[in-house]
């Protein structure tokens, strides 16, 4: 008993000495705890926050899967099948980290379509239209460098369908193609560079817009029910 009024008395000072030093109490009180939000908000008006959920879920699912996942064309396959298999809940991590960009993708088209009909993107919020467009389109780019990352035959069918699509040269094209008949090829180029793509570069810009677009939506205050 005496040693637990000890270490409760350590971290209230700890707790104390950190206050006096950064005063987070007040903010967090402003921005989480007391903040006081327009009345009449709906679930259907939380979409982007639905969006957020889902993003840091890929993100908690994705460092674990990081540990076990080999960006190489000769084990990325297997990788996959030995989280799903061998791995403790490796298959229901898997399958949220799969599953979850779809989510997310749904709720920012239902959130920006909203936005659009009620005309919420208007001065002062244009920045905010447009920083959101920024993320949807980041969003299906991550969902698509995550399913050519397993490098099996949806990960080749994906390249060639969104290659032709987007008119992407064919030249281009074919050695991306190409690539995944290619061991070789796709471990020193193709797969790695998606890699990097999927778990650092694209992830950290998001997170950077996504800073900025939650700081205007603090200086503009959230929209009034129309």
């Amino acid at each position: 008993m005496n040693k637990t009024c000890k270490n409760n008395k350590s971290s209230y000072r700890i707790a104390n000495w950190i206050e006096e030093r950064f005063q987070l109490k007040e903010i967090i009180e402003k921005n989480l705890t007391k903040k006081k939000i327009p009345k009449g908000i709906s679930w259907f008006r939380c979409m982007g926050g639905f969006a957020l959920i889902a993003f840091a879920l890929q993100v908690g699912t994705g460092i674990f899967l990081v540990f076990y996942y080999v960006p190489s064309a000769s084990s990325a396959f297997n990788s996959v099948q030995y989280i799903r298999h061998a791995v403790p809940y490796g298959w229901l991590i898997q399958k949220i980290h799969a599953v979850t960009p779809y989510f997310m993708v749904v709720s920012l088209l239902v959130h920006m379509i909203r936005i659009l009909f009620k005309g919420l993107y208007k001065n002062p919020r244009e920045l905010h239209w447009v920083s959101g467009a920024l993320l949807l389109v980041l969003t299906l780019i991550i969902c698509y460098t995550g399913t050519c990352l397993p490098a099996n035959s949806l990960s080749y069918w994906d390249v060639s369908a969104v290659g032709s699509e987007v008119g992407m040269p064919t030249m281009v094209s074919d050695n991306i193609v190409g690539s995944y008949q290619n061991e070789d090829a796709i471990s020193r180029h193709w797969l790695v560079s998606l890699y990097a793509l999927h778990v650092i570069c694209i992830p950290l810009m998001m997170s950077i817009i996504m800073g900025f677009h939650f700081l205007m939506i603090r200086r503009t205050g959230v929209s009034e029910p129309l």
